[in-house]
């Protein structure tokens, strides 16, 4: 297959197992005939979507072409597989269930000039290296998306033959239980869920919760009416703890019978909200498990036995309400003696998110029988741009481990450490990189996924523009930039590790270009304008970071004022595809920043909340 930048085929992401190109063109129009028999409403629905855009008439004569969409589970052997003929008077489309003949439609609509109606003559015969291909959402470290931007992460998840969307929730959500926990500007409502839920279920997407409810719980166990269930009792609200302490969190006291209840009502809503046969019960960084109240109590045993004893406790809660459960990897996998104490239907998600990551790691759960999906990450947590080639590394790497040893998935991970600073437009790249990983572990990285991800993700005919992204991104593999930008310049000057003001400043030049770029785009470009103002902004910040490091050099004094004006554009960003939610932190973190570049160094102590 040919990966020609101007082929009709170089568009396709993911790209298809095996392609076979043909000579002519078929013009598709509304007059064509349309026949699906896919025994499920939601591929009839997905087809009219596509015939929907065809144009209203044909501008050639003869007679019309015709279309069927039908499943074959004898001729296409993969469940999720399909394959799509096209000549110049028919397309035909196979599917091995209707979630295949659902994956085939996304190739279709891809290859199809909705202008004119012309789709290139092919045959392709495609189907997914991992039966699982997920995203991983946080939506509770400070930004949490309004129901809008969820529905369009669906959307553009679906395109990219995802079929498994996770919200992770710390605390963002409306229980009912206590609404002190979070309120509806700060959290998603039980109704969002369910309308969300059917959305995503229409697009063959599962909507799983992944609920912290050992770690990670430093918003509700900083309650004072929750502080005794903790392991090690916070002496701060939540509002006065710092943005390190607050991802961090506290951990359960595994130990207090009022922990099992609050777990017990935290999952009897969740459970009530997502139908998901599948939850992510987390279990992941306990930190303070076994160095507090039950320190001596762990002594003789270790960790180990009360950790599993826990997540045992939260799997048969889900498995009496007919729901199998994930958790992650990192503590079991340092008990593998302990490895036949877990329910052979509970899946391990493994997870690493650096060059250092324990790949290899996977073999261990999928030789002991575990259930193993892969999860790597976008790499944009405290960052100001994710850092685009780890991450690229990072999703190649685990899906090549994955497939080697068996692992059922690839659950790729988009978090939001320390406030959720980094926008949504920053992670396209990545999260279409884990979605076409997902689908096929050989996909080819580099400049021929950026010139299909610049075309059918953002929606633009100028490529370049992600390479001049990636150049303005290098410096965030050594450095979180958005912790960087808002801590005081002094206690980062004499770090010989992080990057020097030269590499600031090339960073800041590779930005420009790219916003150069964006505002050369023409009226042919489809890009969301959403991911034009984040991805713009982002670059905007980059070079503010390198002027702050280059702060003596440039003898400057307007800090404040250009601050003050990319603050103001951040806010409108957020609001654009976002709850209120964390937004005052982030700005309050921004003002510290302009008035401190505006004082003499040192005057000022420190962020209010950082």
């Amino acid at each position: 297959m040919t990966s020609s930048r101007h082929s009709p085929f170089g568009i396709l992401l993911p790209i298809p197992k095996t392609l076979r190109e043909a000579k002519g063109t078929c013009r598709v129009s509304r007059e064509s005939s349309l026949a699906v028999y896919a025994d499920d409403p939601r591929v009839e629905r997905a087809a009219r979507r596509w015939w929907g855009r065809c144009p209203i008439r044909s501008t050639t004569s003869g007679p019309a072409v015709t279309v069927g969409i039908a499943v074959d589970c004898l001729r296409i052997e993969h469940r999720d597989g399909y394959r799509l003929t096209v000549s110049e008077g028919e397309i035909e489309l196979l599917g091995g269930s209707p979630a295949g003949c659902f994956y085939g439609l996304q190739t279709l609509t891809q290859l199809t000039d909705f202008a004119s109606g012309e789709v290139p003559c092919c045959v392709i015969d495609d189907f997914p290296d991992f039966t699982t291909r997920g995203l991983l959402h946080d939506v509770t470290r400070g930004k949490v998306p309004t129901l809008d931007t969820l529905k369009n992460l669906a959307d553009r998840l679906s395109a990219l033959k995802v079929n498994q969307l996770q919200l992770y929730i710390e605390h963002a959500f409306t229980f009912a239980f206590d609404p002190d926990i979070c309120g509806p500007d700060d959290g998603l409502t039980p109704d969002e869920i369910r309308e969300l839920d059917a959305y995503c279920k229409d697009r063959f997407i599962d909507l799983v919760p992944a609920v912290a409810t050992l770690g990670h719980m430093g918003r509700i166990l900083s309650m004072p009416r929750y502080r005794h269930l903790a392991e090690i009792e916070p002496t701060k609200s939540w509002k006065e703890m710092p943005w390190p302490q607050r991802a961090r969190g506290f951990t359960l006291d595994v130990m207090n019978s009022d922990s099992h209840a609050l777990v017990e009502r935290i999952w009897s809503e969740i459970l009530d909200a997502f139908t998901s046969p599948i939850v992510n019960i987390c279990g992941d960084e306990p930190w303070d498990l076994g160095k507090g109240k039950n320190r001596e109590r762990f002594a003789a045993t270790g960790t180990g036995p009360p950790y599993i004893d826990h997540i045992l406790r939260i799997h048969a809660l889900c498995a009496a309400r007919g729901r199998r459960t994930q958790v992650w990897s990192d503590v079991v996998r340092n008990h593998a003696d302990l490895f036949d104490r877990l329910p052979k239907e509970l899946t391990v998600l493994h997870w690493g998110y650096d060059d250092r990551a324990d790949y290899d790691g996977t073999r261990d759960f999928t030789n002991a029988g575990l259930d193993t999906i892969v999860c790597p990450g976008t790499t944009g947590w405290k960052r100001i741009l994710n850092a685009m080639d780890l991450a690229e590394r990072n999703i190649a790497a685990f899906a090549a481990v994955g497939r080697k040893h068996g692992a059922s998935g690839l659950l790729n991970t988009d978090w939001g450490d320390h406030g959720h600073f980094n926008a949504l437009a920053c992670s396209w790249h990545g999260i279409a990189l884990g979605a076409a990983f997902a689908w096929n572990a050989d996909h080819p990285t580099g400049a021929d996924f950026d010139n299909r991800f610049a075309r059918t993700v953002l929606g633009i005919s100028d490529a370049e523009v992600i390479p001049a992204l990636r150049q303005a991104s290098a410096i965030a593999e050594r450095c979180e930039t958005w912790r960087l930008l808002w801590q005081p310049l002094q206690q980062i000057r004499d770090d010989a590790t992080l990057p020097t003001v030269e590499d600031a400043e090339t960073a800041a030049e590779s930005a420009r270009s790219a916003v150069l770029r964006f505002e050369s785009l023409t009226s042919i470009d489809a890009i969301d304008p959403r991911d034009v103002a984040e991805l713009t902004l982002a670059c905007r910040f980059t070079e503010l970071f390198a002027e702050k490091m280059s702060y003596e050099r440039a003898g400057r004094t307007d800090f404040a004022d250009q601050f003050s004006v990319a603050a103001l554009a951040y806010s409108d960003s957020w609001r654009a595809r976002n709850k209120p939610s964390g937004l005052r932190d982030i700005l309050d973190a921004l003002r510290f920043v302009a008035n401190y570049m505006d004082h003499p160094r040192g005057q000022m102590a420190r962020p209010p909340n950082p």
